[in-house]
C-alpha cells in the first residue's frame, strides 16, 4: 500500500482523476487500486490532502485499502458469513495497523502536531 499526502484537495482529486480517467469533484480523500485479471487489488493507492487529515477521512480511506487487500486473499467464493462479520480478526487487525501505520508515519512527517 503506498499513501500519498497532496498539499491541497485540488491536487489530489488531479492525481486520482488520471489515475483512471473518472472524476473526483468532492473526494476528500480516495482510494484507488491495481487490480490483477481476476479483479484482486495487487497495489493499493490511498490519496488524502492536507487540511483533510482527520480520522473520519482517514479512517474512511483505510478501510477501503484494509478491505481491498484482504479481498485480495480470500477465495474466489468468499463467505458473508464466514468474513464479513465482527470475529474476523485478521480483516480487523490488517484495518488496525495500517490505521496505526499511517497515523505514526503522518506524526513522523509533520502533519500532526
Amino acid at each position: 500500500m503506498r499513501v500519498c499526502v497532496y498539499d491541497d484537495v485540488h491536487a489530489m482529486r488531479a492525481a486520482a482523476d488520471g489515475f483512471n480517467g473518472t472524476t473526483h469533484v468532492d473526494a476528500l480523500g480516495v482510494t484507488q487500486a491495481t487490480v490483477d485479471r481476476s479483479g484482486r487489488a495487487v497495489a493499493v493507492i490511498v490519496r488524502l490532502a492536507v487540511g483533510h487529515l482527520g480520522t473520519q477521512v482517514v479512517s474512511h480511506e483505510m478501510h477501503h485499502a484494509a478491505t481491498a487487500l484482504y479481498g485480495a486473499h480470500v477465495g474466489d467464493r468468499p463467505s458473508r458469513a464466514a468474513h464479513l462479520n465482527h470475529f474476523n480478526e485478521p480483516f480487523a487487525h490488517l484495518y488496525s495497523d495500517l490505521l496505526a501505520r499511517l497515523v505514526g508515519r503522518l506524526y513522523a512527517l509533520g502533519f500532526y502536531a
